[in-house]
């Protein structure tokens, strides 16, 4: 601190003080590496200014780089020397001195490390850290820091350490997964090539998660084929962690693209396998709140769709049979009771996240509650019972304004998280469910804008697999929008098989009309057969086994027929093909819709082109 005195009585005219100083004075301060002041004692007030020496050199040296070249400058004096003045220099020299201590501490340490090549880093606010301490932190707490969602946070420091940091093949996996968690493909493999190169410092269990990671880049951005991919994710299945994340994956697309299975067997065998990963031992916290996830997703989707099913179920049979109080009774029981189930897991699920702190779950379980409430408002507003009954009121309509809004305002809360901590895939899917939400309530403009923030992430970070799904999106894509194309579908087909039934109908009740005017009786020479629902035909003995083609009998049914016509009049029931059994069997409720009808039309039309005619038998 440099006292400093002036007998002038002149003020600038913002109310400073100015002096002369020599440059080489100013020179003397600053090569302390302690912070410097100069100190004004103006004698016509009796008063104490004071400057740092930093801000004086820094302010000459945006006027003019070169300012060392000038013989003098000059500084002006504003601020008091007061108590508040005190404790400034106080904490600014306390802090300027731990700063000192702590780099003659890493100076040291570093002389007796031979060939470390790490460096020692300061930043603007005197923060002092190196490279191995970066290393240290980054390869101690980096998994667990990921698993909480703050991956940007580790990418965060990487950049502050300098290019020698990434040394070691787990420092070198923690940040590939922050990369690919952050949408850096690009970055993320670079440092999974790092890793892998220098595997054999792993444990089995980390070189797992490389294999997996690594793996899963280079199949996102095209550098391996499905095959390739699919055979080192069977490999891994058996891994602690990893494969249980695997095993997610394959029991979502098994649930996918198994079209071809019986809905209920389908949607229990997914059940069965969602249930395994919660209930292995292996399984962490973060892995069943994630199964669970999806078991609620495919749950909410199962529920509409049943809500769906059982409303065209009554539609259509009260059609027939006319209204049934009972039979929407019952159906809206089981949908309540399903429904409230599926609430309780959603909240059970959002509390288990908030209590393990796993705010990653929580969002993607947010997510996919708005997912099922906009589905199921879109499902109701274009499938309701057709028929109204006074004694089965239909409830009035509540405003649905709040729940849309309610359902907005969680939707962006996930969009704010996930984009906050670079989560793009999820910031992705967010946006998309908020765009489908805002396009169903015809606020066109602001869908407009979700859309075009959601196609410029995309384009950011060059997302192949979610421009195929934005391409969607933008082309009636929507779930409204789909939902309502795949019910005009099914009214259409609807119509046609209506009309397929009744040109078929038309066709038989002419074969009937045309047969009447044959004089031929029945005979015993005859083999007489009841095709239900059409009723009896008679045929020449020696046309059984053209019959049995016809009919399409198995070959084990046949014995039965054959025994059958010796003694009574045998029953085939054409609802079916083949037949496997002599019989009603079913009955009518193997009337499954226009197949079946199809295949009786077509024997009925065989038995006519063969004049093996109808009959009304004498019992």
């Amino acid at each position: 601190m440099q006292l400093k005195a002036t007998d002038s009585k002149d003020f600038n005219n913002d109310g400073s003080i100015s002096i002369q100083l020599d440059t080489s004075n100013i020179n003397y301060l600053l090569n302390n590496p302690m912070p410097a002041f100069y100190v004004l004692f103006f004698k016509e007030t009796n008063t104490f200014y004071y400057e740092s020496i930093n801000n004086f050199a820094q302010s000459l040296y945006k006027k003019d780089a070169n300012w060392n070249a000038q013989p003098s400058h000059v500084l002006r004096f504003s601020k008091p020397f007061n108590e508040s003045a005190i404790e400034e220099i106080f904490h600014l020299t306390l802090k300027k001195g731990k700063f000192q201590r702590t780099i003659n501490e890493k100076v040291i340490a570093q002389s007796i490390t031979v060939n470390t090549g790490d460096k020692i880093l300061i930043d603007t606010d005197f923060n002092v850290a190196d490279d191995g301490e970066i290393r240290k932190l980054i390869e101690g707490i980096g998994l667990e820091i990921i698993n909480e969602g703050k991956w940007k946070d580790l990418i965060f420091v990487h950049k502050k350490a300098s290019g020698n940091v990434a040394s070691t093949s787990k420092y070198n996996l923690v940040l590939g997964i922050a990369n690919y968690y952050n949408g850096n493909l690009i970055d993320a493999l670079s440092f999974f090539r790092t890793s892998t190169n220098l595997k054999s410092e792993l444990t089995e269990d980390l070189r797992n998660h490389l294999l997996f990671f690594d793996t899963t880049v280079k199949y996102s951005i095209g550098l391996i084929s499905y095959e390739e991919y699919d055979r080192k994710m069977q490999q891994l299945e058996t891994a602690d962690n990893v494969g249980l994340y695997i095993k997610l994956e394959k029991a979502k697309r098994k649930y996918i693209e198994s079209l071809n299975i019986n809905s209920t067997d389908r949607y229990e065998n997914f059940v069965s396998d969602i249930n395994a990963i919660i209930t292995d031992p292996k399984a962490n916290d973060s892995i069943k709140l994630n199964a669970k996830c999806e078991l609620i997703l495919f749950e909410g989707y199962k529920n509409n769709m049943e809500y769906v099913k059982g409303v065209s179920m009554i539609n259509a049979l009260e059609e027939s049979i006319g209204p049934n109080i009972q039979l929407r009774v019952d159906s809206a029981k089981r949908f309540i009771s399903a429904n409230e189930t599926w609430f309780k897991n959603v909240q059970q699920l959002k509390e288990d996240a908030i209590n393990t702190k796993n705010y990653f779950a929580y969002y993607i379980a947010l997510i996919n509650e708005v997912k099922i409430n906009y589905e199921f408002e879109v499902y109701t507003a274009n499938v309701f019972i057709v028929q109204d009954i006074p004694e089965f009121p239909k409830p009035e309509i509540p405003d649905k304004e709040p729940f849309f809004e309610s359902m907005l305002e969680k939707i962006s809360k996930a969009v704010s998280y996930f984009y906050h901590i670079g989560h793009i895939e999820n910031t992705v899917a967010a946006l998309s469910t908020k765009y489908e939400i805002l396009h169903y309530l015809n606020r066109i403009e602001e869908a407009e804008k979700g859309l075009s923030d959601l196609e410029s992430i995309i384009e950011s970070y060059d997302l192949t697999e979610q421009k195929k799904k934005l391409e969607i999106l933008k082309n009636n894509g929507a779930t409204h929008q789909h939902f309502k194309v795949w019910m005009d579908k099914i009214f259409s087909e609807s119509d046609a098989k209506k009309r397929e039934y009744d040109e078929m109908r038309s066709e038989m009740i002419k074969m009937d009309e045309k047969e009447s005017k044959v004089k031929e009786k029945s005979t015993t020479k005859n083999l007489h057969i009841h095709l239900f629902p059409i009723g009896h035909f008679q045929f020449p003995v020696e046309q059984k086994e053209l019959v049995y083609e016809i009919l399409n009998i198995s070959m084990e049914a046949r014995k039965t027929f054959d025994e059958m016509f010796k003694m009574v009049i045998p029953v085939a029931n054409i609802y079916y093909n083949p037949i496997s059994q002599e019989g009603y069997v079913d009955g009518k409720l193997a009337d499954t819709g226009i197949e079946v009808w199809r295949n009786i039309f077509r024997v009925r039309k065989s038995f006519y082109e063969n004049k093996f005619y109808r009959y009304e038998p004498s019992f």
